[in-house]
């Protein structure tokens, strides 16, 4: 009981958080925030673009001609492609490209750097990188980015306060459209960036770094101890020791970067279990010196309860299979009534946090692809339910993983990729199933049976959040099957449907 109401009470703090960041955003929603001075041309300070990749395929010239297409003094501007790749595809291509983008821009300074291993992965990457570096500042893209020309314009400007130590623009996404499935990641990274990133910034909170589509100040970097190769999520870690050091990252919402979202469930579970097991780790390590840092209280309040954002997943799983038996314990004491008021008060703030979440998604005028539901179904967090629900048992095991496993890089799934890379977006190498496949495809059966179990004994109430589970266990366990070649006879989970007419293509691509 008590780990319970533990679970239960955590829950609540976080909804409650929640709900406090969505009304923050839509009372300070509105225009980006502006420089507080211009650099004149002659005195822009010289950029160093850094471009971490690994097996990324056609990518890899993709990304260094947008780099170099920058609209930006060429003398002032370094490109670093940090080849990691352990295919010789990917690095040949960008041997080429280097030679020949070198030839094209004479102006700019090319360095083509590859390291004899991978220590550290990215964070490794970009450490070997900024060594090597010239540039007083760090601009950072994955190879997935679509670059725009006036990116340096837009974000160089906002380190004439010499508070600010990054610059940090919003993703967009290029294959949003292409199906259910990428809809609702569209739609859940969204709500991140608008409530997580752009409500904490316009409040005067710490902002988390997002690995890609920024710019870092060189000597912040220095100061917060440069990329640590500890964990997966090399970007929280230099935000929060960037903090601690008395930094500022600027959010810009209304400037958003192209990038591709995982098309196939393996891939984003993937990524996600990544993140969530740095997570852990972060949260191992950072917790006590953001207790110990000299910032304002606010802050330290703020860094702690988002990075112990860790720990949801696992108490949600608490709070939902134990709602029968916490009922049935809680009558046998006469505790029915605090019992339901408990449960019933974390159900509904989170159903009404969830809504208006869905709510704002709907009402920003530069979202390409809302989740078309019925007008009688609109209330229905169609996110939560099927993502936050579904990905219970996986976020779950990653998190605990995360104490103990040693980091281990994935690649996210990319449509350039490679063909016979790991990280390739088609390659299913057996129709053996992952524990976590299984775990949930045993979590929505044991859903469905509480669930009917729940209905036929009289709680009711309990009954609603297993039939929650049983349903979104069940949608991402059928794609999870699907993508491992149990088809259940619908189409193949590697060919989705096309996207809708008038989906902007990836500039640079052949189609």
């Amino acid at each position: 009981m008590i780990v319970v109401t533990v679970a239960i009470v955590f829950l609540l703090t976080m909804a409650l958080y929640n709900i406090a960041l969505v009304l923050t955003y839509r009372a300070k929603r509105g225009p980006d925030p502006e420089p507080a001075a211009l650099f004149s041309d002659a005195d822009l300070p010289k950029v160093t673009v850094q471009l971490p990749v690994y097996n990324e395929g056609t990518l890899a010239e993709q990304c260094l001609r947008l780099a170099a297409a920058l609209d930006y003094p060429g003398d002032k501007l370094e490109i670093q492609y940090l080849d990691d790749s352990d295919d010789e595809t990917t690095s040949e291509i960008g041997k080429a490209a280097v030679e020949k983008l070198r030839k094209e821009y004479p102006d700019i300074t090319f360095q083509y750097l590859r390291r004899g291993n991978r220590h550290g992965f990215k964070a490794g990457a970009l450490l070997y990188g900024t060594e090597r570096a010239t540039g007083e500042y760090m601009a950072i893209f994955d190879a997935d980015f679509i670059i725009p020309p006036d990116f340096l314009r837009k974000t160089i400007h906002f380190f004439t306060d010499p508070g600010v130590g990054a610059v940090q623009a919003r993703w967009d996404y290029v294959n949003e459209g292409k199906s259910l499935f990428t809809r609702l990641q569209a739609n859940k990274l969204d709500a991140h960036q608008m409530f997580e990133q752009t409500a904490r910034a316009r409040s005067g909170r710490p902002v988390i770094f997002h690995g890609t589509a920024g710019v870092w100040r060189a000597s912040a970097l220095a100061e917060a101890g440069g990329w640590d190769c500890m964990s997966e999520v090399e970007d929280v870690e230099i935000t929060v020791r960037a903090t601690l050091a008395g930094w500022r990252v600027v959010y810009l919402d209304n400037f958003r970067l192209l990038s591709e979202l995982p098309e196939t469930i393996n891939g984003f579970l993937r990524q996600q279990m990544r993140w969530r097991r740095g997570w852990s780790r972060v949260t191992a390590h950072y917790s006590g010196l953001i207790l110990r840092g000299d910032i304002p209280w606010r802050n330290k309040l703020d860094l702690l309860l988002r990075i112990h954002l860790t720990w949801g997943p696992i108490g949600a799983l608490i709070m939902i299979l134990s709602v029968l038996p916490y009922f049935s314990i809680a009558a046998k004491y006469g505790l029915s009534l605090p019992a339901t008021l408990l449960y019933t008060s974390g159900l509904v703030i989170s159903l009404v946090t969830r809504h208006f979440e869905q709510k704002t998604l709907i009402e920003d005028p530069n979202a390409r692809a809302p989740i078309a539901l019925h007008p009688l179904l609109k209330f229905l967090p169609l996110n939560y339910l099927l993502f936050s629900m579904g990905t219970l048992w996986p976020l779950t095991q990653a998190t605990f993983e995360g104490f103990w496993q040693k980091p281990v890089w994935e690649v996210t799934p990319k449509s350039g990729t490679t063909a016979n890379s790991p990280g390739h977006h088609a390659l299913i190498k057996s129709r053996r199933l992952p524990g976590y496949v299984i775990g949930t495809l045993g979590l929505g059966a044991l859903g469905a049976g509480l669930a009917l179990y729940s209905a036929w004994s009289g709680f009711f109430l309990a009954g609603i959040f297993y039939v929650m589970l049983a349903i979104g266990c069940g949608y991402i366990g059928i794609l999870l099957l699907r993508f491992f070649g149990y088809n259940l006879g619908f189409p193949p989970a590697s060919a989705p449907p096309p996207g809708p007419k008038g989906q902007p293509p990836l500039p640079g691509r052949t189609t």
